[in-house]
């Protein structure tokens, strides 16, 4: 199997008050259709090795891919990992997407974390298999799997209070403490300058905060319709959904939900760009799939193009297609989404 890397940049960059060197590279990964299904879970490719020199020290690494899973566990995942073999101890964010054959990053994930010798870094759970073979996702370019890899390495002091920071119960309370108050400020609504105006119910707000915490309303605000504007009609989110959601935006937090309400939520965080939330909303949706949810939340994987969520479902479909394939979802699904429930089919047959 042939595989190449090849740098593409080197530049100096600033998280904060900390400098970070950062290295971008692609990796080429040739025949990856035939590297999938003929390797046994757990084989490795491993990158060629890269020497970067930061600070008057040279560190090595190499880029790991399982295309069947690290363990049985994860075998339907491509596991990705940055491996360091230098002594030296080092802060490390590593980012890693998928180029799609229009050269478009997809499924970009990042990962900051202190690394020592013979340490990794990455994601044992990194994308779905099934998503990079499907012919229609267009990602493979002649069996060719693509992915552009960033590593930020930190100048070293920033080390010394990422240790300060790890377990500090202090700056635990800090922070709780900030979301506290933040909320406490949703819910009395001191100081608001705006207000969300949904099914009959009014929810005072903050510009200054809404555009800190989403790129979408950061740009509604500043527009010239909305700029002067003291209210906000929202007509395609529930009351009690945009009541969530603006927990969040406040103290990062969300509260017990059900399957209904994570649905609801998931898009209005699509809609706002809302990322951490969108997330969490995801993990509740894939540990609460049932017989009874799975086509719903498949369809809403597929509308707001969540591959994971989408994929997670079908597998999940699959696996329970005696019992879901007898219910009205199914046929309408089969009726209007014929796409999706031909990907069932597929996964049926590959597992048959």
């Amino acid at each position: 199997m042939g595989q190449n890397i090849s740098a593409l940049n080197e530049s100096q960059v600033d998280h904060g008050c900390y400098k970070a060197y950062k290295f971008e590279y692609k990796w080429t990964i040739s025949n990856f259709n035939n590297l999938a299904t003929k390797n046994a879970v757990g084989y490795c490719t491993t990158s060629p090795s890269l020497s970067l020199n930061v600070e008057d020290k040279t560190n090595s690494f190499n880029l790991m891919l399982y295309s069947n899973g690290y363990n049985e566990r994860v075998k339907d995942y491509l596991s990705v990992y940055l491996k360091k073999n230098s002594t030296n101890e080092m802060l490390i964010q590593f980012t890693c997407a998928v180029l799609d054959s229009n050269d478009k990053e997809i499924n970009a994930k990042s990962i900051k974390q202190k690394m020592s010798l013979e340490s990794h870094l990455g994601w044992i759970t990194y994308c779905r298999r099934d998503f990079l073979l499907d012919n229609e996702t267009k990602i493979l370019i002649d069996g060719i799997l693509t992915l552009n890899c960033t590593l930020e390495i930190f100048e070293n002091k920033a080390i010394m209070n990422a240790e300060t920071e790890d377990g500090d119960p202090c700056m635990d309370k800090s922070q709780s403490k900030i979301s506290e108050d933040l909320n406490h400020l949703l819910l009395e609504g001191d100081f608001s300058d705006v207000t969300f105006k949904v099914d009959g119910k009014d929810f005072p707000v903050h510009k200054a905060i809404l555009s800190a915490r989403s790129a979408v309303f950061k740009t509604m605000l500043k527009s010239q319709l909305q700029a002067n504007s003291k209210e906000i009609n929202i007509s395609d989110i529930k009351a009690e959904t945009v009541k969530e959601m603006l927990h969040y935006i406040y103290s990062g937090d969300v509260g017990y939900i059900d399957v209904q309400t994570a649905q609801e939520l998931y898009y209005a965080s699509d809609k706002y760009e809302l990322h951490g939330l969108k997330n969490i909303c995801n993990k509740i949706l894939v540990r609460k799939l049932d017989t009874n949810n799975a086509i719903d939340i498949l369809l809403l994987g597929h509308k707001h193009s969540d591959n994971d969520l989408k994929y997670t479902s079908i597998e999940f479909i699959a696996k329970n297609a005696p019992e879901i394939q007898e219910k009205k979802e199914w046929v309408l699904l089969m009726k209007n989404y014929s796409e999706l429930a031909n990907m069932v089919f597929k996964y049926l047959s590959k597992k048959s």
